[in-house]
């Protein structure tokens, strides 16, 4: 059990420090543009995007989101529905967990995910009624007690001999009908027996009684089915009442949900809503929104309105049933990821990405600006797979987008400016005479020379210089992919080379221009003991030169960059002893495969796993500070696939396997020199709970607060340019109300500056 935060959509600040996050909050960046299922309260209405969930607040037009990060035990929503006699929301994951919400209180119930059941777990609708939930699923029929919030029984309706998976239930005439992959199913839902396949019976006057039906609704005292055969040219629908009769159906016309509306019953399709009275005449055909092509998942009437989730447009709201209003959350355009930048307050989300031999996985070209707080989608229909992203240092709203096929792309304030590919650029095609320019791997030097690893063609390096032209550098390196690129503070160039081809370094002695004066080597990892690792995922250099690599048995340190055309330079792995008397160490995070590395503004490691979630290591790697875990954290997934910190605000963008969340962070990039040195929040209120921040510093800053007569309280030093504070004393008692000094001092003591913070208990 659970309490849960619903935080709103859009929020208002009033001031810089007022809007700061809180050091340790998180927010999830997910797509609420689209919806897949429905279900609607008295006061809200709640619509499934798969990952999350959008909430509207009727009375007051507010929009909210409801997510792993603010209370959710899971991310992939199989399905959602409202009992209106528990005031409960019902929320089924992909897994088959299970979340009970009421009362701003999750309840899980986590019992069908942790049985073995063989065969398909999946769940496909629920149904309420009365204390109880009843879940359509692969294996049968759930029902699920709200009342004492466990399982209480599970029904069996089919043969007993064939795999029976329930799609649909309905109640009707004082029975319970199921349909599901071998018929339409029915008994007497008093009868204790129902886990007993012999107590259920079928019904076989349809015109193929054994088919698949997958969708059901009981109205004016008639059942009305959806038969389903995904080999007809579209679905057909039956009304049982003392026989069967064929209902409605149109070549091309699949449906996706029915539901019980004030007068009758709804049918949604994608290209149309039909609503039906109890007599089933059709009284209401929604087929457009006027501003968009509807693409209707489910539709639910409430008075006079109606709701609708619509796969491209999220929730809308249809006003009598005739205006029709899209309600969307700003988010990314996709839960895709393959690739973060983080600058400077901009963060740059590409969606594209390939398998694991590098094969382009044909994903819509999607790149997401998130800046003050809001978001702008670039979707394109004609290129695919964004990779990554790189942003000019001098002017943020210029940036660069490699695609695994489609080649670079230029923006200005999200405007395509140029796009470069085989017929404007040096840029070449993994196969000549055709159109697929496979770039990866984005950095810019300090003259703003654009560097670009070009996968499977002679030159694999372009550089795309700040006046327009080209410089493509001769060498042609021997891998099937070039990679990722960084360019570390004395200029050398870290390419890596991935599926087995360990690392490409090329020192260019600053003169891209001249190839003569080039040094270069292509190598394996290799460290100190001579165990060999080839398999390379990230590499970062730190504040202090040192080179970070990520491979599949942890990470790997070159201390002497510079040494690394040496025969024999080997990078260090670190041992973490075991203090139990063996004499014995551990090497760090070394069954890991280390996928992502970011450095912080206190040169602390952000590392990211394939399956183990996301670390904080310290400076020099020895200690572990933080694993961020779906167990422990809202982090939506243990498989991380890259980790990007902005070191201005000290936020830490986290893209996983389930979509893209961020925290604030306690660090954050010093500066040379203090400038607005403020703390937030401030004033400190009652009802705050969590630390203090004191931003706006200078790296490894001497902090000494005391209160107003003088008397130190607490002392500390930043991390980055940031440090925070717990409001207790040096001795963990909690601090009073009062205004308090802090004194900051640069660590070589040539700069100070105080400010001050009211705190009210």
């Amino acid at each position: 059990m659970r309490s849960i935060l619903i935080i709103t959509g859009i929020i208002l600040f009033a001031n810089p420090a007022e809007g700061q996050m809180p050091v340790g909050s998180w927010s999830d960046h997910l797509n609420y543009n689209t919806a897949k299922s429905i279900c609607v309260s008295m006061n809200e209405v709640y619509a499934s995007t798969g990952s999350s969930i959008i909430v509207y607040n009727k009375e007051y037009s507010e929009l909210k989101k409801l997510s792993h990060v603010n209370g959710l035990s899971e991310t992939g929503i199989s399905s959602i529905a409202w009992s209106k006699e528990n005031s409960i929301l019902i929320i089924v994951f992909t897994n088959t967990n299970i979340d009970l919400v009421s009362n701003n209180t999750v309840y899980n119930i986590p019992d069908i995910y942790n049985k073995y059941i063989p065969g398909n777990k999946r769940i496909n609708r629920i149904r309420t009624l009365g204390k109880s939930a009843y879940l359509a699923s692969g294996f049968g029929i759930v029902v699920v007690d709200l009342i004492k919030k466990e399982i209480h029984d599970t029904w069996k309706p089919g043969n007993g001999i064939d795999d029976t998976e329930v799609f649909d239930i309905a109640f009707g005439n004082d029975q319970v009908y199921a349909v599901t992959s071998k018929g339409v199913w029915y008994a007497d839902p008093s009868n204790q027996g129902l886990s007993y396949f012999g107590n259920w019976n079928r019904i076989n006057d349809l015109p193929a009684p054994g088919s698949r039906f997958n969708h059901a609704v009981f109205s004016g005292g008639r059942l009305y089915v959806n038969e389903s055969d995904p080999s007809s040219s579209g679905d057909e629908v039956y009304v049982i009442e003392n026989g069967s009769t064929f209902f409605t159906g149109s070549p091309g016309v699949f449906n996706n949900s029915f539901d019980i509306a004030p007068e009758g019953f709804t049918i949604s399709s994608p290209g149309f809503i039909n609503y039906y009275n109890n007599s089933g005449n059709l009284i209401k055909t929604i087929s457009s929104y006027g501003w968009g092509a509807t693409n209707i998942t489910q539709g639910i009437t409430d008075d006079d309105n109606i709701w609708i989730a619509d796969i491209n447009y999220g929730l809308v709201k249809g006003v009598t049933m005739t205006q029709f209003l899209p309600l969307t959350i700003p988010g990314p355009a996709g839960n895709n990821v393959t690739g973060i930048v983080s600058a400077t307050g901009k963060t740059i989300i590409c969606g594209g990405g390939t398998d694991n031999t590098w094969i382009r996985l044909g994903r819509p070209f999607q790149v997401s600006v998130h800046e003050n707080n809001s978001f702008n989608n670039i979707i394109s229909g004609t290129e695919y797979d964004a990779m990554r992203a790189v942003i000019d240092p001098g002017n943020s709203n210029h940036f660069f987008i490699s695609s695994w096929g489609n080649g670079l792309l230029e923006y200005e304030n999200n405007i395509l400016m140029n796009h470069y590919n085989e017929l404007n650029s040096p840029l070449q095609p993994e196969i000549p005479g055709t159109n697929n320019v496979k770039i990866c791997g984005l950095a810019m030097d300090r003259s703003k020379n654009l560097w670009i690893t070009n996968t499977g063609v002679a030159g694999n390096i372009k550089i795309l210089k700040p006046d327009g032209s080209w410089i493509v550098n001769p060498i042609t390196i021997d891998a099937p992919v070039a990679g990722d690129i960084i360019i570390t503070t004395k200029g050398q160039k870290w390419i890596v080379l991935p599926g087995g081809y360990g690392l490409f370094v090329l020192d260019d002695n600053n003169t891209p221009e001249i190839s003569g004066d080039d040094n270069y080597k292509r190598f394996s990892v290799k460290d100190t003991e001579n165990k060999i690792f080839s398999s390379v995922f990230s590499i970062a250099e730190d504040l202090d030169g040192t080179i970070w690599v990520g491979t599949d048995h942890g990470p790997l340190i070159y201390y002497d960059p510079e040494s690394i055309f040496d025969d024999d330079t080997r990078a260090f792995r670190i041992k973490i002893p075991r203090n139990d008397g063996t004499g014995l160490a551990d090497y760090m995070l070394g069954t890991e495969t280390i996928t992502s590395i970011a450095i912080d503004g206190g040169n602390r490691k952000w590392l990211g796993t394939s399956s183990s979630g996301a670390y904080l290591l310290s400076p020099d790697g020895t200690k572990q500070i933080i694993n961020y875990k779906k167990e422990n954290s809202p982090i939506l997934s243990d498989s991380i696939i890259t980790v990007a910190l902005d070191n201005t605000s000290g936020e830490i963008w986290f893209g996983t396997s389930e979509g893209v969340v961020s925290v604030r962070g306690e660090s954050t990039a010093g500066a040379s020199e203090f400038v607005n040195v403020y703390s937030f929040p401030n004033p400190v209120r009652e009802d705050f709970q969590g630390n203090v921040t004191i931003t706006g510093l200078i790296r490894d800053s001497d902090i000494k607060i005391t209160d107003i007569s003088g008397n130190l309280v607490y002392e500390t030093t930043s991390e980055g340019g940031q440090a925070s504070w717990g409001l207790t004393t040096y001795n963990g008692r909690r601090v009073t109300t009062g205004v308090y000094l802090v004194f900051c001092a640069s660590s070589d003591g040539t700069q100070a500056i105080v400010t001050k913070m009211l705190v009210i208990r």
